[in-house]
């Protein structure tokens, strides 16, 4: 491929720039809507402290970081307590996807206590996202190294 002027690859790298422009845009639409503040509420019927123990069991931690802990490639749950509330989780953890079709999370495969207790940890996490201006979603929640 002939460059302009000298440089080779030159639209690769436009491409690229393109490429992450777009994803940047993405992601950052999907973080405003993650720094919603809760709107209504429902009864929390759950013990937080089984919560916790069902999030471990559940392996949500391979995805999902709470106070700098866990993975990244879903949201930093460490305040998720202040954007969501009980109504909106009791929707979304069974069917992600009907709220977000483009989703990867899989459903939560808990029901009944198991649920409201789970339900009842994530409304407890109600702390500060490490480095994020109030009303800005940490994403990711912390660098992704490459090899």
């Amino acid at each position: 491929m002939k460059g302009v002027k000298g440089v080779k690859g030159i639209g690769v790298i436009a491409i690229g720039v393109m490429a992450v422009l777009v994803v940047s845009g993405t992601v950052l639409v999907w973080a405003g809507e993650q720094a919603k503040p809760a709107q209504k509420s429902a009864v929390v019927k759950g013990d937080p402290i089984n919560g916790k123990d069902i999030f471990a069991a559940q392996r949500c931690a391979l995805c999902h970081t709470i106070n700098g802990s866990g993975g990244v490639l879903g949201p930093d749950l460490t305040a998720v307590g202040n954007r969501r509330n009980a109504a909106w989780l009791y929707d979304y953890l069974p069917k992600p996807q009907a709220t977000k079709p483009e989703n990867k999370m899989p459903p939560v495969a808990v029901k009944g206590q198991e649920l409201d207790d789970l339900v009842a940890y994530l409304l407890s996490l109600k702390g500060k996202t490490r480095g994020v201006k109030p009303g800005v979603t940490a994403w990711p929640a912390r660098p992704i190294s490459t090899p």
